[in-house]
């Protein structure tokens, strides 16, 4: 029994005395990763500003892009334009509306005739009232110079109705035409044609 005491007694000392090596790695390890969870917590701040900073960036060009894009003859364009033919029988008015988008074109002219009293156009009618469409066939933009081919005109419609429809395509239909106008403003000149057709901007 003594023989027993004399050996564990150091054993036990020593036990005693020497630093617990699995404690020791437990506290290191433990503060590894409260540290780490420390950074964890501190990190969502910084990455919430960079994808702040990120949003704002996207918005900033999306919100720049349409202005970017955007056509300068895009949107509606009038004209009007009066004269008496070389007879001096009638009185030729004329309404032009264009309409430009995305690189392409549409038209539409309404045409009032007025006759004098000898020469009525059908019967005892003295004015014809006709409404022609158009669409581009090919619209070339250069700059501040805007190059349209149009279709035939189409006819759309005419008053008053009393005309028969025989009368009103003898009269004519426009053909298909190339246009060229130059932009200056909320200007559209044709610059080909010999009148001088300038459409307006409409607001």
């Amino acid at each position: 029994m003594k023989h027993t005491i004399k050996y564990l007694l150091p054993v036990f000392l020593l036990a005693v005395a020497a630093p617990p090596l699995p404690a020791q790695i437990e506290g290191i390890v433990r503060g590894i990763l409260d540290h780490a969870a420390t950074q964890s917590r501190q990190a969502p701040p910084q990455q919430q500003q960079q994808r702040h900073t990120q949003t704002q960036r996207q918005t900033s060009t999306r919100e720049s892009s349409p202005r970017q894009a955007k056509r300068p003859f895009d949107g509606t364009w009038l004209a009007t334009q009066s004269k008496v033919n070389p007879q001096g029988q009638q009185m030729v008015s004329r309404t032009f509306t264009m309409i430009i988008k995305d690189g392409k074109a549409t038209r539409t002219l309404d045409t009032t005739n007025a006759s004098s009293p000898d020469k009525p156009f059908y019967a005892s009618i003295y004015e014809l009232q006709r409404r022609w469409t158009y669409s581009s066939i090919d619209c070339v933009e250069q700059g501040t110079s805007l190059t349209i081919q149009w279709s035939p005109g189409q006819l759309a419609d005419w008053a008053p109705k009393t005309i028969p429809n025989p009368v009103i395509e003898g009269f004519g239909a426009p053909i298909a035409e190339t246009s060229v106008y130059k932009l200056k403003g909320d200007e559209l000149t044709r610059i080909n044609d010999p009148n001088g057709l300038v459409y307006h901007r409409a607001k």
